[in-house]
C-alpha cells in the first residue's frame, strides 16, 4: 500500500511567496506540512510587493516550485481602470485579470513535464484567483489526473463582486464547468459550500468537502506585556467598502458619554490599509488621541507579534444578513491565542468566535455592539491575572493547527486517488 510521501502533487496556486498575498501564506502553509512529493505551479510578478521570509520554500525538499511569469502592461491596467469605472462587462472579469497567465502555465508546465518525464498522481488548484481553475479545468483535460478544486471565496456568489448580467452570466457558465469536471470540491466553510451549491444538483454535494485555514504555532513569538499599561485592543487588517470601523467608533462614542472612566485605561489600535475617503465614513472626531491610534500596514511576521502580544484582538466584518467568509486573518487570530471580539454578522466567522468561547455583536445592532463591547473590556482587564494560560477552548483551537489541518487533507488526497483506481 502506498505512503502518503509517496503521492505526487501538483499544485496550481497563482498566489505563493514571496508574494504578499493572504493566499499566498495560506497555500504555502498547507503544502509545506504535507507529507507528499509536491511541484507547485505559481506566479513571478516584477511589481508585486514581496517579503521572502514569509512561508519560504527554500530548504524544503517536498516542495518545489515551477515559476511562471506573469505581464500586465501598464496600459492593460489602465485599460482595466477604465473599463472597471464605466463598468465594461467582461473586461477582465471572466474570471478575474489573471486569465492571460493559463497559456504560459500550459505551456511552461507541458515542457517541464516532458523534459523531466513528470507525471502526478493527482491535481489541485486553489482559487482566488478563479483563473487557477481554469487552468486545472485544461489540465484536467490534457492529462486526466483527478482534481480537486480549493476554493477560499465563493466565486459568482461572492456578495463583495458585483458582476453586471453578462459578465454574471459568463462566470456561472466557467464555474459550472469547474464544478462538474473536479472530483473533488473543498471550500473553507460550511456557510461557503451551502451558497455555492444551492444551485446545482444535490449529487454534486458528494464532491464537497470542508478544510479550514490554518495557523502555524511555531510562528508566534512569546509575547510580553506590562501588567500596568493600558489594555490594548488590536485590529490587523485592511478596512475598505462596507468593511469599515464606524460601528466599533460610534459606540466608542456613546460609552464615553455615559461612562468615560471605563475606556481610561483602553486603547484600540487600527493596523491596516485604510483609503484616504475612508476617513470621511470612519471620522475619529469626538475620540481621543490616546484611545484610538491607526497605524500603516506591518509585514507578515509582525503582524503575528502584534497579535501575540494584544490583550484582545478585534474583527470587522461588513454588515449582512449573513456572511460566509472566514478569513484567514481570524485563523491567524486564534493561533496567537489571545481574546477575540467579532464585530460581525452571523456567518462563518460569528460561529467560530462563540465556538471558541469569544464576544460576537452584528455591527448593525448598536446595542448589542456596546453591551458586547463592554464586556469584553471588562473581561480583558480580569484575564490580565491569568496570562500562562492560552485563550480559546483548546479542542477547537486544535483543529486549526496546520499540522491537523495537513493530516486531513492528506487524506482526502489518499482517498481520491484510491477512489479514482477503482473505476
Amino acid at each position: 500500500m502506498r505512503t502518503f510521501k509517496d503521492i505526487k502533487l501538483l499544485a496550481i496556486s497563482f498566489a505563493y511567496p514571496p508574494l504578499v498575498y493572504a493566499r499566498s501564506i495560506q497555500v504555502a502553509r498547507l503544502l509545506r506540512h504535507l507529507q507528499v512529493s509536491t511541484i507547485v505551479v505559481c506566479a513571478s510578478e516584477e511589481k508585486t510587493p514581496k517579503e521572502p521570509i514569509i512561508e519560504s520554500d527554500t530548504g524544503i525538499s517536498t516542495v518545489k516550485c515551477l515559476r511562471v511569469p506573469f505581464h500586465s502592461s501598464d496600459r492593460r491596467r489602465i485599460a482595466g481602470i477604465i473599463s472597471n469605472s464605466l463598468r465594461v462587462p467582461l473586461w477582465n472579469k471572466t474570471p478575474d485579470i489573471y486569465s492571460s497567465w493559463r497559456t504560459s502555465v500550459l505551456k511552461n508546465f507541458g515542457n517541464f513535464a516532458r523534459m523531466n518525464h513528470y507525471a502526478s498522481d493527482i491535481l489541485v488548484t486553489f482559487g482566488h484567483p478563479m483563473s487557477d481553475h481554469l487552468i486545472g479545468l485544461e489540465i484536467k483535460k490534457l492529462y486526466g489526473m483527478p482534481w480537486i478544486a480549493h476554493f477560499s471565496d465563493p466565486w459568482v456568489d461572492n456578495p463583495l463582486n458585483k458582476l453586471d448580467p453578462l459578465t454574471k452570466a459568463m462566470n456561472l457558465f466557467l464555474e459550472r464547468k469547474v464544478l462538474q469536471a473536479a472530483e473533488r470540491l473543498i471550500f473553507t466553510s460550511q456557510e461557503t459550500v451551502d451558497l455555492v451549491m444551492a444551485k446545482y444538483p444535490k449529487e454534486w454535494r458528494a464532491k464537497v468537502r470542508v478544510l479550514p485555514h490554518a495557523f502555524d504555532s511555531q510562528l508566534y513569538p512569546k509575547p510580553s506585556r506590562d501588567p500596568h499599561s493600558k489594555i490594548v485592543i488590536r485590529y490587523l487588517g485592511n478596512l475598505y467598502g462596507h468593511r469599515t470601523s464606524k460601528p466599533l467608533f460610534k459606540a466608542l462614542r456613546y460609552i464615553l458619554s455615559s461612562d468615560p472612566p471605563s475606556l481610561a485605561d483602553v486603547c484600540f489600535e487600527i493596523i491596516g490599509y485604510r483609503p484616504r475617503w475612508s476617513s470621511k465614513l470612519d471620522s475619529l472626531n469626538g475620540l481621543p488621541e490616546t484611545l484610538v491610534i491607526t497605524k500603516p500596514p506591518v509585514n507578515y511576521l509582525e503582524s503575528l507579534s502584534l497579535m501575540a502580544s494584544a490583550d484582545g484582538l478585534l474583527v470587522i466584518d461588513a454588515p449582512a444578513e449573513k456572511s460566509v467568509f472566514l478569513p484567514s486573518k481570524l485563523i491567524d487570530y486564534i493561533g496567537a491565542s489571545r481574546p477575540i471580539l467579532g464585530l460581525t454578522p452571523p456567518g462563518a466567522a460569528a460561529t467560530l468566535i462563540a465556538k471558541l468561547g469569544g464576544w460576537v455583536a452584528d455591527p448593525s445592532n448598536d446595542t448589542a455592539l456596546i453591551e458586547t463591547l463592554q464586556s469584553f473590556i471588562t473581561f480583558l482587564r480580569w484575564h490580565r491575572d491569568y496570562e500562562a494560560y492560552p485563550w480559546g477552548i483548546p479542542d477547537i483551537r486544535a483543529n486549526y493547527e496546520v499540522s491537523s489541518v495537513a493530516k486531513i487533507f492528506e487524506g482526502m488526497l489518499h482517498e481520491l486517488i484510491q477512489e479514482f483506481k477503482m473505476n
